[in-house]
Formats: structure tokens, C-alpha cells, sequence
């Protein structure tokens, strides 16, 4: 019995909040077709121009990088291979370490 009063009473509160939030809603009227497709034509246009200006500054760093690679290697070849070589050592030496950190406390379990 006291479970279909619990229940009858939380379907009123939610029939309550049901009803005032379509009361919030009716209000509201939806935008006019040529309002919606003027929005939708400006919003393409900038997101074609974002893209553009993305891709741009995309290509001028890229070739400021690949000028910057080429001077180097022009000038000192040295260098440039000792830099090749370091990254990726790097790389394997950090790789290395954590697999014997792991390993280490893997034992230590």
C-alpha cells in the first residue's frame, strides 16, 4: 500500500516538472528558414576560410622547417647526422629504462 502511494506521488512530481518544462518551451518559436540558411551559408564560409588560414600557416612552417633542415645539412653535414642519430637513441634508451624499471618491480612483486 505504501508503495503505490510512493509511487502515485513521485508520477505527480513528475508530471508537475513535465508540465513546466513544456510551459518553458512553448514560448520558444522556431527560426525562419531563411534565417537558418543565411547562418548555415556564414557558417561555412568561415569555416572554409579557417581552413584556409589553418592550411596556410600549415605549409609556411613546414617549409620554414624543411629550409631550416636543408641549411643545416648544407653547412654542417656533421651535425645534422649526429642529430639524426641522438633522436632516436634517445628514444631507445627511454624505451630501454622503463622496461627495466618494469621488469625490476615486476620482481620486486
Amino acid at each position: 500500500m505504501r508503495n503505490d502511494i510512493d509511487h502515485e506521488e513521485l508520477l505527480n512530481k513528475l508530471s508537475a516538472g513535465l508540465e513546466r518544462l513544456d510551459a518553458q518551451y512553448d514560448d520558444i518559436s522556431p527560426p525562419s528558414l531563411p534565417a537558418v540558411e543565411q547562418f548555415l551559408a556564414a557558417e561555412g564560409l568561415r569555416r572554409r576560410r579557417q581552413s584556409r588560414k589553418e592550411l596556410l600557416l600549415f605549409w609556411f612552417v613546414a617549409l620554414f622547417l624543411l629550409m631550416i633542415i636543408l641549411t643545416v645539412l648544407g653547412n654542417a653535414p656533421v651535425i645534422y647526422w649526429i642529430l639524426q642519430a641522438a633522436f632516436p637513441l634517445a628514444a631507445l634508451g627511454g624505451y630501454a629504462v622503463t622496461r627495466f624499471r618494469l621488469r625490476r618491480e615486476d620482481g620486486e612483486q
